[in-house]
């Protein structure tokens, strides 16, 4: 190959876009990092919605059972108890796995690969670990996993502690389904996504693009 031309893109092995980079493309690894950063916070707004909410009726409805309700939240309880053993050795789980179970599963992994060991197993050591191993991680054959893992626990965290992320309308429509349902996610690390269809994700010269086409076949239609 000459020294003048562009290396080799082949398929993201995450958003299965094309990518210079081995196995993740930019925008993916960028989007994974900001999600791992994102747990450490993420948990601590979880503990603080841990006690239940009391609402209108609901002591009358107390009142006539024989046994009180619990004041915390199982769900909360569950991803945030100490129960990464339990994970790892295959013992029952109740609802979702912890977090520290999720993280230590990956954490052990990289460590028995770059024979490292965390120097911490809180959240915050754990994501630390991660962060410090990002760009080694996203290079690895079980890339998609870890993606999908981790940007799945945080989803699950934000949906528990009561938490949306901010999406913005954009003034296209998608590509593919033709519907205008086109947005842009805080934190995602993608220009536009179609809320209608998952593989519909751009980068910001893929939306560039598109608004310039869709201007350009509108203006079409005007003069016509």
């Amino acid at each position: 190959m000459s020294v003048y031309e562009e290396p080799a893109q082949v398929p993201c092995t995450v958003c299965g876009k094309a990518a210079d980079l081995p196995r993740t493309c930019r925008p993916c690894r960028n989007r994974i990092r900001g999600a791992i950063m994102s747990l450490p916070e993420t948990v601590a707004l979880c503990w603080m919605a841990r006690h239940r909410v009391q609402r209108g009726g609901e002591s009358e409805r107390v009142a006539t059972s024989k046994t009180a309700p619990l004041p915390l939240r199982m769900d909360v309880l569950n991803l945030l108890g100490p129960s990464a053993d339990a994970v790892l050795s295959g013992e029952d789980q109740i609802g979702e796995v912890p977090v520290v179970g999720v993280l230590s599963a990956w954490v052990d992994l990289v460590a028995e690969q770059t024979r490292q060991r965390p120097s911490s197993r809180t959240v915050s050591g754990l994501t630390q670990f991660l962060l410090d191993r990002h760009e080694w991680s996203c290079r690895q054959e079980w890339a998609r996993d870890y993606a999908d893992e981790l940007e799945g626990l945080l989803r699950v965290l934000r949906k528990v502690a009561g938490i949306e992320p901010i999406r913005i309308l954009l003034p296209v429509t998608c590509p593919t389904c033709d519907m205008r349902c086109m947005v842009r996610e805080e934190g995602s690390g993608w220009a536009a996504e179609c809320r209608a269809c998952p593989a519909v994700r751009l980068s910001t010269r893929e939306y560039s693009q598109l608004v310039t086409v869709q201007a350009e076949a509108a203006k079409k239609s005007r003069e016509g």
